[in-house]
């Protein structure tokens, strides 16, 4: 399938990579000021409030799904899989992917932001620093391009698949925020990395053509 044939208009692209840009550095000089510390503790009582034992189980296994040590062998498994199907998909991938990643983890050690403390955690704090949120960063940088790549027009087929990718990120998302392991802002600024990078990844593909 040709990648090209897809209707992703890049001006709609440029303005959400500019935006993105523009939101990520507010919001990461908002962290630093400290402007936000009274919404995270807000949003976090409010994960508190419903812990049940259910959803403890539930998020503690779906926060893996965000996890590299789940989505790198995926990512190996689905290029060698699609790249003879999908024009450009080892190329998008890459650069959407590792991209963020690389770019969050890069963040988190110039920001050294704590990990939240407001409430106990069903699981031990990780050791790197919270700001941003690697797993959102990755779960939704995987997704959106997978689903970049694979989306093809309105069809059964792709409203299960928009659904279904819809459900794997926003589930990892919140179980960061359940866990207690993230602030929102942490989280809100790995979305916001995985969309720069995806439209990164899409508009270089746009530009310099298929392989």
């Amino acid at each position: 399938m040709n990648f090209h044939e897809k209707i992703i208009p890049d001006e709609r692209l440029i303005a959400l990579l500019l935006l993105s840009i523009f939101a990520l550095g507010l919001l990461t000089l908002f962290v630093r000021s400290g402007y936000l510390s009274h919404i995270d503790q807000l949003i976090l009582s409010g994960f508190h409030k419903i812990k049940t034992p259910a959803l403890d189980h539930f998020f503690s296994m779906v926060t893996w799904l965000g996890s590299l040590w789940i989505l790198l062998p995926l990512y190996l498994i689905l290029v060698l899989s699609l790249s003879h199907r999908f024009d450009s998909f080892e190329r998008i991938m890459g650069i959407g992917f590792f991209g963020a990643v690389i770019t969050t983890y890069a963040i988190k050690f110039m920001m050294e932001r704590k990990r939240p403390h407001f409430f106990s955690t069903i699981n031990e704090l990780p050791l790197d620093p919270a700001f941003p949120s690697a797993h959102t960063t990755q779960i939704v940088a995987f997704t959106l391009l997978l689903w970049l790549i694979l989306y093809s027009g309105p069809s059964l087929l792709n409203i299960i698949l928009t659904l279904t990718l819809s459900l794997i990120a926003a589930s990892v998302i919140l179980s960061r925020m359940y866990l207690q392991v993230h602030y929102p802002t942490d989280v809100a600024a790995g979305v916001l990395i995985a969309l720069i990078w995806s439209s990164i990844a899409v508009l270089s593909v746009s530009w310099g053509g298929s392989r």
